[in-house]
């Protein structure tokens, strides 16, 4: 708060934040937490839908990188790989040079290769 650009910055943000006035002090504290929080996917229990609550079913949303909107991507807090189709990789603006092959073989549910 000491460093003027960082401070105009964080009011402009607070002033032009739209909270709905009657949001809990979860909800809010939530909104706070985006702020703050980094890599991070949250939901406030007043965002998610009564019947929703206790259900195992997989979570897509949709994500900004860069540029470009990808559509359906899989939020899946339990497996150790993250897979993004190569097709999807070549649509963005990536530098292919940081990829490396790997003789990593990776074994489904159902035991194929």
């Amino acid at each position: 708060m000491n460093f003027e650009p960082h401070r105009a910055l964080l009011v402009k943000i607070l002033n032009e934040a739209h909270v709905a006035q009657d949001i809990s002090m979860e909800g809010f504290g939530g909104i706070i937490n985006n702020i703050t929080a980094n890599n991070y996917l949250t939901f406030a229990n007043e965002e998610i839908p009564v019947e929703s609550r206790g259900h195992n079913r997989a979570l897509h949303i949709s994500v900004k990188c860069l540029d470009h909107i990808v559509a359906k991507v899989l939020i899946d807090n339990g497996s150790s790989l993250n897979v993004m189709p190569k097709a999807t990789l070549d649509k963005l603006s990536f530098n292919a040079s940081h990829l490396r092959p790997s003789s990593m073989i990776v074994w489904v549910f159902y035991s194929s290769r």
